[in-house]
């Protein structure tokens, strides 16, 4: 599992450590008393500490070993220690991405907590597909590539991918794909171009033992790190073989992660992976669960989206207060004053419905007239129809 650009859930790793500690420290003073021949019974008290004592010293290694065990690079990541405020890993030992509160990038910091790379000029950036030594940066709406000293040797001037498989490719073997004008090529780290831009190519896969998968119109061939054609590495392999290996690679390309979900901690909410990694920091009042790859977050009074890479995608500008469910307008007509708690507890659930995306679209407000106001996810006013 990739990495997302956001924090990872180090308490529970640090919560295994502490009872190995104590343990030791408990088991080691009776393991002196021992040692030195010390006159002094052992009482029932005593047994059970030391028994109890070396129970949770196996106890805190395992949960040690289970929490640091390598299923995501995440889980071994430790934020250092800065004056910033939010802190995630990245996919680059020794680098950490620090943001806003709104999701946009602030540094690139080292493992001292040191601003190494300053990041405040782009839109966004691509911590997840950091590799290489490049990282994918936006400014302007274009995609470019910055080294771990902050230099773009990529320009921004190439268009964003869309789909789950991100905005922008990594590095992979020294090669990056990349799109200009609709149109698929391939670059160098220096971006000189490999394989020349071509609106005939519907796809090209990352590099990967040198080749890659490269798709025009209805045939498939593969190209080596030179753009060159080259045999198909599967077909040594056996017709059978390389037919399977064929359709697996066809397949789409597989996100990080299928969904996240919502957790809160210290009033803060976040979002977690399935093994309870924090993978969206804790830095918002409330969030919505994520539907169909975003996620409203609200800070103060704002709602805004973020995906699953925790980057901010529709600004924060929705209000709990341009809401009206169904039934209170139905209420507003309503001359009596007495107070049905159903139907106030049925319009909270209706609100609650809110700033969720369905079908592509999600209800963010109402008109005077009680008309509802829906998005899609670029942000841009639909029908709710």
């Amino acid at each position: 599992m990739p990495l997302t650009t956001i924090t990872v859930g180090i308490d529970t790793v640090s919560l295994g450590l502490i009872m190995s500690q104590q343990s030791i420290l408990k088991w080691s003073t009776a393991a002196q008393m021992l040692s030195k021949r010390q006159s002094v019974p052992l009482s029932a008290p005593t047994l059970s500490l030391l028994q109890g004592s070396r129970l949770s010293l196996m106890a805190g290694i395992l949960l040690t070993t289970v929490f640091s065990m390598p299923t995501a690079n995440a889980a071994s990541c430790k934020i250092p220690k800065s004056y910033y405020k939010n802190v995630s890993c990245t996919s680059a030992s020794g680098h950490y991405l620090a943001i806003t509160d709104f999701g946009a990038p602030v540094a690139l910091i080292n493992s001292k907590g040191k601003r190494v790379v300053d990041l405040s000029r782009y839109q966004k950036v691509d911590a997840n597909n950091m590799a290489g030594g490049l990282l994918p940066v936006l400014r302007h709406g274009r995609v470019g590539y910055i080294n771990m000293q902050g230099r773009e040797v990529v320009p921004t001037i190439y268009e964003m991918f869309k789909g789950n498989g991100g905005w922008a490719r990594p590095v992979s073997e020294g090669r990056i794909v990349v799109k200009r004008n609709g149109d698929y090529g391939v670059i160098g780290t220096g971006n000189q171009t490999i394989v020349p831009f071509s609106s005939t190519i519907t796809d090209i896969d990352d590099y990967r033992g040198g080749v890659a998968r490269i798709r025009r119109n209805q045939s498939t061939s593969w190209l080596d790190k030179n753009g060159k054609t080259t045999s198909d590495p599967n077909a040594k392999e056996g017709n059978s073989e390389a037919m399977s290996a064929t359709a697996q690679t066809q397949q789409p390309r597989p996100t990080p992660f299928t969904t996240l979900q919502p957790h809160q901690q210290d009033g803060r909410w976040g979002f977690v992976d399935d093994k309870n990694v924090t993978m969206i920091t804790y830095s918002f009042d409330e969030v919505r669960p994520f539907s169909e790859g975003l996620a409203a977050v609200r800070l103060n009074d704002k709602w805004g989206f973020v995906n699953l890479g925790g980057e901010l995608v529709i600004p924060f500008r929705f209000e709990d207060s341009g809401l009206i469910a169904d039934n209170e307008n139905n209420s507003n007509k309503d001359t009596s004053n007495v107070e049905d708690e159903s139907s106030a507890e049925d319009t909270s659930a209706k609100k609650r419905t809110a700033f969720i995306f369905k079908d592509n679209k999600a209800w963010v407000g109402n008109l005077k007239d009680g008309s509802k106001i829906c998005i899609d996810k670029k942000g841009d006013n639909v029908s709710c129809e």
